[in-house]
């Protein structure tokens, strides 16, 4: 471990390719939970992921970020 931190070989778990591959699969657990609406609309979910938002059913954000109650925040 302490070898990919001082500039030698990578780590096999590396977040280069991780934290995409992450995204897609949350992106994957958002459609699931608003697969009623999708197919009653007749759409796909589209996802802004520069932007982390649905772009085309917008109660879909809702699973994206929590809104914390005043004076709490992470």
């Amino acid at each position: 471990m302490d070898q990919c931190l001082q500039g030698g070989e990578p780590a096999r778990s590396n977040f280069d390719w991780a934290g995409p591959l992450t995204e897609v699969v949350l992106a994957g657990n958002i459609a699931l939970k608003m697969e009623r609406q999708l197919y009653e609309k007749g759409l796909k979910l589209h996802y802004d992921g520069p932007n982390m938002k649905v772009t085309n059913l917008p109660e879909a954000n809702k699973s994206i970020r929590d809104e914390y109650r005043e004076g709490w925040s992470l």
